[in-house]
Formats: C-alpha cells, sequence, structure tokens
C-alpha cells in the first residue's frame, strides 16, 4: 500500500475534482522561498524607504520604562489595543532578548516568507494548484516593500489567510471555523487599519454573493432560504463583530475626541470635518499605474517582468476554462476588485497620504490565483506551458532582484554599518539627508536609516510617527521636539544642530574648505566609511539652557 505523503494531511482541499498537491511544486516553492529570505538575511539594509519608522518605536517598545531610556520620557506607552501596533508589540518585546533590528527584521522575513505560503493554504482551500504559490515569491516585492510599509506588509499573510478562512466560516458556519476567522481580523486590525479596512471590503462583497446565492436558490422552499439569509448573516457578523469593536475604539482615538491627546503634531479632522480627501487626476491614474505603482527599479527591469505576468495571467486564463472547479473564484475577484480600486479610491486623506496607491501591490498578493495550471488529468501540455512560466518569471524576479540589490549595498549602503557602529549608545542624532535616493531602487531607501540608531543603540532622533495621532505610541504632550528639515552642504553653520543634537550622521557631504573647517571647530569626527560619517557634538557648542536632559526642543513651524 503507496504510503501517503505527510503534506496532505494539512491540506485544505475538499474539491474531489482538483489535483492533489504536486511534491515538485513544493519543491520548488520552498527553493524559492530559500533563495528570497537568503537575500534579505544577508543584507542587513534593505531598499525599504520607511522602515526606519517601524525600528524607532519597536525600539520605543523595547526600552520603554527602563533605567536609563530616553523614550520613557518622550513617549506614552503603547496602546496595544490601536491598529499598526502588533509590530512594535512583538517586535519590541522580542527585540529585548534578541535586539530591536533583528526582531524587526524578521517581521519583515515573516512577510517575504508569509504571503506564499498563505497563498498556498488559501489556493488549496479553493482547490487550485500548489503552483500558484510559486510565483508568490517574486511578487511580494513591490511598491509597499520599497517604501518600506512594514506594517502592512506585516498584515499581508493574515490577510490572505483571512479571506479563505472567512469563506470556509460562511460556507460551513461551525465555533472550528468562526473563531479562527475572527481572530484573523482581530490580527489584521491590530496590523494595519487600510489593510482592515480593504478586508472589510471583500469580505462584505463575498458575503453579499453568497446572500444573493441563497437568495435566487430556486430548489430551495422560502424558510430554508430565510434560514440560509439568517445562518449567513449571524456567522458574518460573528467573524467580523471583535475586529469592528476595536476598530471604532481607535477611530474614536485617531479621529475623534482623542485625536489630539499627547505629542501630537499632524493635523487631523473628524467626519464632520471631512477628511480632506485627495484624488490624483485621471490622466495620472494611468500613467503612473506601471510607472509608480508597480515600479521599485530606476531601470526598466521590473515593468518588464510585470508585462511576463500579464502574459503569463492571459494563458492561464484563457486555458483555465477547459476545466470547471468546484468553488467559486474568490481570490480571483479579490484580485481584480483590489486592483479596479486604484482608480476609484482617494490618493491622501487627512493627515495621511499613500492609500490608493497600494491598492495594487494588494491585488498581487491575491494575483497566483489567477495563473493556477489546470490539473495534469485535463491537459498535460497546456498546464506544462504554465509551470513553465511560472517557474521562468519566478527566476527572472529573484535574479534581477539580487541584481540591483547588490549593487545598492556596494555602491550606496557600503560604509553605513561601520559608521553606525561608532555611536555612543543613548543620545540624540540628527540625520543631514544630502542624498537619500537610490540609483538603483525608487523611492528614497536612505530616508530613515538614521532610525537604526534608535533599534541598534537605543537613542533617540526627533523624526518618528508618534507626531500622528493615528499612532500606536505617540509622544508626550510635554516632549520638545526639534525637526531641522535642511539638508545641504553647509549644513555645519546651522547652530540648531549642534545646540539641540549630540550626533550627527551625514551621507553624501561635499564640503567646501568653509564648511570644512566649520565641522571641525563645533564637532568631532567619529567614524567614516564610503559616503557615510557620524560626527559628535564638541560640548562647548551646546547650550545648556536649550538643552533639557530629556527631551528635545520644541518643534518651530516645520512639520
Amino acid at each position: 500500500m503507496p504510503r501517503t505523503p505527510f503534506y496532505t494531511w494539512l491540506d485544505p482541499n475538499d474539491d474531489p475534482g482538483a489535483e492533489p498537491i504536486d511534491p515538485f511544486a513544493l519543491a520548488a516553492l520552498f527553493a524559492a522561498l530559500s533563495v528570497s529570505l537568503w537575500m534579505f538575511l544577508r543584507w542587513k539594509f534593505q531598499p525599504m524607504q520607511d522602515l526606519g519608522h517601524h525600528l524607532a518605536l519597536s525600539a520605543v517598545v523595547s526600552d520603554w520604562g527602563k533605567r536609563g531610556s530616553l523614550y520613557t520620557e518622550l513617549y506614552e506607552p503603547i496602546d496595544p489595543l490601536a491598529a499598526n501596533s502588533l509590530l512594535y508589540l512583538l517586535a519590541g518585546y522580542a527585540g529585548r532578548a534578541v535586539g530591536v533590528t533583528a526582531a524587526v527584521r524578521a517581521a519583515v522575513a515573516f512577510y517575504l516568507a508569509g504571503v506564499p505560503l498563505a497563498n498556498l493554504y488559501a489556493l488549496r482551500v479553493f482547490g487550485r494548484s500548489a503552483w500558484g504559490a510559486v510565483l508568490a515569491v517574486p511578487l511580494v516585492y513591490t511598491m509597499s516593500f520599497v517604501a518600506g510599509f512594514a506594517n502592512m506588509l506585516f498584515a499581508a499573510p493574515f490577510m490572505v489567510l483571512a479571506v479563505a478562512v472567512y469563506y470556509r466560516a460562511l460556507r460551513e458556519p461551525s465555533y472550528r471555523r468562526m473563531i479562527p476567522a475572527a481572530l484573523l481580523f482581530v490580527t489584521v486590525f491590530l496590523c494595519h487599519a487600510h489593510v482592515f479596512l480593504w478586508l472589510g471590503v471583500l469580505a462584505l462583497t463575498m458575503t453579499l454573493a453568497m446572500a444573493g446565492t441563497a437568495l435566487t436558490e430556486r430548489e430551495a422552499p422560502w424558510r430554508a432560504r430565510v434560514h440560509a439569509l439568517l445562518t449567513l448573516g449571524i456567522t458574518a457578523l460573528a467573524c467580523v463583530l471583535p475586529s469592528l469593536l476595536l476598530f471604532f475604539r481607535w477611530y474614536a482615538r485617531s479621529f475623534g475626541q482623542g485625536r489630539a491627546a499627547g505629542g501630537v503634531l499632524a493635523s487631523t479632522s473628524t467626519a464632520s470635518e471631512g477628511f480632506g480627501a485627495s484624488y490624483r487626476p485621471v490622466k495620472d491614474l494611468f500613467e503612473n499605474l506601471g510607472g509608480y505603482v508597480f515600479k521599485t527599479f530606476t531601470s526598466d527591469q521590473d515593468l518588464i517582468v510585470i508585462l511576463l505576468v500579464v502574459v503569463l495571467v492571459a494563458v492561464a486564463l484563457s486555458v483555465s476554462r477547459a476545466h470547471a472547479f468546484a468553488h467559486p473564484p474568490v481570490l480571483e475577484l479579490c484580485c481584480g476588485l483590489t486592483l479596479v480600486s486604484y482608480f476609484f479610491l482617494p490618493e491622501g486623506l487627512s493627515g495621511h497620504d499613500v492609500l490608493g496607491t497600494r491598492q495594487p501591490g494588494i491585488a498581487l498578493w491575491f494575483l497566483p490565483a489567477m495563473i493556477s495550471p489546470l490539473p495534469l488529468a485535463v491537459s498535460r501540455v497546456r498546464r506544462s506551458a504554465v509551470v513553465f512560466g511560472i517557474l521562468a518569471i519566478t527566476v527572472i524576479g529573484l535574479y534581477v532582484w539580487h541584481d540591483n540589490l547588490a549593487l545598492f549595498e556596494r555602491d550606496e549602503v557600503q560604509g553605513l554599518g561601520e559608521v553606525l557602529a561608532a555611536a555612543p549608545p543613548r543620545l540624540r542624532m540628527h540625520y543631514v539627508k544630502m542624498s537619500p535616493g537610490s540609483a538603483y531602487f525608487t523611492w528614497n531607501p536612505l530616508w530613515h536609516v538614521d532610525k537604526y540608531y534608535m533599534s541598534d543603540a537605543l537613542g533617540t532622533v526627533p523624526d518618528t510617527p508618534g507626531i500622528l495621532s493615528t499612532s500606536a505610541i505617540r509622544f508626550r504632550a510635554s516632549a520638545r521636539i526639534h525637526r531641522i528639515t535642511e539638508h545641504d552642504d553647509d549644513w555645519p553653520f546651522n547652530e540648531d544642530i549642534w545646540r539641540y543634537f549630540d550626533l550627527v550622521l551625514v551621507h553624501d557631504w561635499e564640503p567646501d574648505e568653509e564648511d570644512s573647517a566649520e565641522a571641525a571647530v563645533k564637532g568631532t569626527l567619529l567614524a567614516k566609511s564610503g559616503k557615510w560619517e557620524l560626527w559628535q557634538t564638541r560640548p562647548q557648542t551646546r547650550d545648556p539652557s536649550l538643552m533639557p536632559p530629556l527631551g528635545i526642543p520644541p518643534l518651530h513651524d516645520e512639520r
């Protein structure tokens, strides 16, 4: 009697017409995942612009309340029930054992591996081939990754799982299915508000579609239809109500009466005042769909990969007509609806931006369902063509990413680690950003690297999300915040830098003789490597009356 592979015990597929899990698909998936994780874990500094924000707040959680901590007097305690709090809680407390930077990087690695693995589970729930999960490996490197939206990335695997688990709960209601669905909705909310709200849209659409199906069931008597509708409504409410209660609490704190509590500086508005929604012009939406939303490299390499994906999707959808799946195309519709929403959602709300343009990246989390190969028994040739396309795009995507990442590390990051390692712990740092961009990646990958000083050495920098009303961690009302927004070669002549900060991190500085002389008078060069320099303020240049023991002097008019 042949032995049943162990992984079939975990397979949620209940479609008798679906193919079993292909062991070659699993081998390809884990090979691709190994390469992807190796690239991420090999290099500490990744092209992720806003990752520093999440390093900073995780460091606050890790060190808050400890003896000698700068954060206890600067920040309020974290609100563990707020949106965007889970990453900081987990990385903060884990950081006490393994280091904050390592803990946050582990959370990003969870995204890189979690989205393909969540896709593997979701695909099998709907009776699709496991091969689609292989393509999810290179598709995790989206605009949101390069932008460094770590909370959003951390939510991604939970969102994909939530769609599949919620579908199973609606289809066959039971406590064993409803409780995991409810926990996943709560988890997604605690990870990221934007992802949670869009998950709610997808869940509502799914619920309404199933309600419509129940109503139009002609063979069922009307009593059975009413019972089915009531059961569906109660099940849906049980799954989403706990997360909705948390959302309304967070909403009141972020946009209601609690929005001005603490050291909040960024303006927000209530619903009655208007959110100040801003939309991109229709012309820009179409022009930037490929060049801005999907684009991660300054070259056109990623657009070529996306073009190959589009061709593969077209081929896979055309051949998929030869087989009827037992389950509806829920994942496929999630992908399509999310992509279309890019054209309708606002790009910004009061105090927050980059909203609508995140949607195509979310759509990519569900895209593997679009390229699910046919079962082998239906068509060996057409199935092989789709599998070959998946393998080819996965290899090309990972190769191109590695090539650009290696150049980024060699030409632009080199020296940053050595310079930051020379910084004494628990001091105040200012970062002069002369060249925060990259020749290889879009956005500004070097914009927030100063916050590695918080996650590595528990020092402080003024520019963190603690000024936002939507943040799970806020500055205290008594905290005095000073942000210097001028980043020029003549920075040594800015007296505020020397008065208010102990350390100055400089990148790509091209000083003239006067600039160098002024810096030598007011500071000491602690370290220099590559294009990076670290200066320490001389004691006589600080003004004790302007520099309290904790906190940073007030923000003027800079936001």
